[in-house]
Protein backbone atom coordinates (compact mmCIF):
# COMPACT_ATOMS: atom_id res chain seq x y z
CA UNK A 1 0.00 0.00 0.00
CA UNK A 2 2.84 2.41 0.79
CA UNK A 3 4.34 1.84 -2.66
CA UNK A 4 0.97 2.62 -4.24
CA UNK A 5 0.57 5.82 -2.23
CA UNK A 6 4.08 7.03 -3.04
CA UNK A 7 3.42 7.14 -6.80
CA UNK A 8 3.46 10.65 -8.25
CA UNK A 9 0.16 10.27 -10.12
CA UNK A 10 -1.62 9.33 -6.89
CA UNK A 11 -0.13 12.38 -5.17
CA UNK A 12 -1.22 14.62 -8.08
CA UNK A 13 -4.79 13.29 -7.98
CA UNK A 14 -4.92 13.68 -4.21
CA UNK A 15 -3.50 17.22 -4.44
CA UNK A 16 -6.08 18.31 -7.01
CA UNK A 17 -8.91 16.77 -5.01
CA UNK A 18 -7.88 18.40 -1.75
CA UNK A 19 -7.28 21.87 -3.15
CA UNK A 20 -10.33 21.67 -5.40
CA UNK A 21 -12.58 21.01 -2.42
CA UNK A 22 -12.10 24.61 -1.27
CA UNK A 23 -13.25 26.18 -4.53
CA UNK A 24 -17.04 25.55 -4.40
CA UNK A 25 -17.61 27.78 -1.37
CA UNK A 26 -15.74 30.66 -3.02
CA UNK A 27 -17.54 30.16 -6.35
CA UNK A 28 -20.96 29.90 -4.70
CA UNK A 29 -20.43 33.12 -2.81
CA UNK A 30 -19.43 35.06 -5.93
CA UNK A 31 -22.14 33.50 -8.10
CA UNK A 32 -25.15 33.58 -5.77
CA UNK A 33 -24.31 35.88 -2.89
CA UNK A 34 -25.73 35.64 0.59
CA UNK A 35 -29.23 36.77 1.64
CA UNK A 36 -29.68 39.19 -1.22
CA UNK A 37 -26.16 40.57 -1.02
CA UNK A 38 -23.79 40.02 -3.91
CA UNK A 39 -21.01 38.72 -1.70
CA UNK A 40 -20.58 37.66 1.90
CA UNK A 41 -16.94 38.02 2.86
CA UNK A 42 -17.20 35.39 5.60
CA UNK A 43 -17.76 32.65 3.02
CA UNK A 44 -14.90 33.89 0.87
CA UNK A 45 -12.68 33.88 3.94
CA UNK A 46 -13.75 30.34 4.81
CA UNK A 47 -13.04 29.19 1.26
CA UNK A 48 -9.65 30.92 1.25
CA UNK A 49 -8.73 29.36 4.59
CA UNK A 50 -9.78 25.92 3.36
CA UNK A 51 -7.60 26.43 0.30
CA UNK A 52 -4.59 27.50 2.38
CA UNK A 53 -5.06 24.56 4.73
CA UNK A 54 -5.34 22.20 1.78
CA UNK A 55 -2.28 23.69 0.12
CA UNK A 56 -0.19 23.29 3.27
CA UNK A 57 -1.41 19.73 3.70
CA UNK A 58 -0.52 18.87 0.11
CA UNK A 59 2.92 20.48 0.43
CA UNK A 60 3.56 18.39 3.54
CA UNK A 61 2.56 15.23 1.68
CA UNK A 62 4.84 16.06 -1.27
CA UNK A 63 7.70 16.77 1.13
CA UNK A 64 7.71 13.20 2.42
Amino acid sequence: MKKFLSRKIIKVIFSIAIMGSALPSIYQDFAYGHQGEWIHYGMVLVGALYFIESLLWVLDIWKS
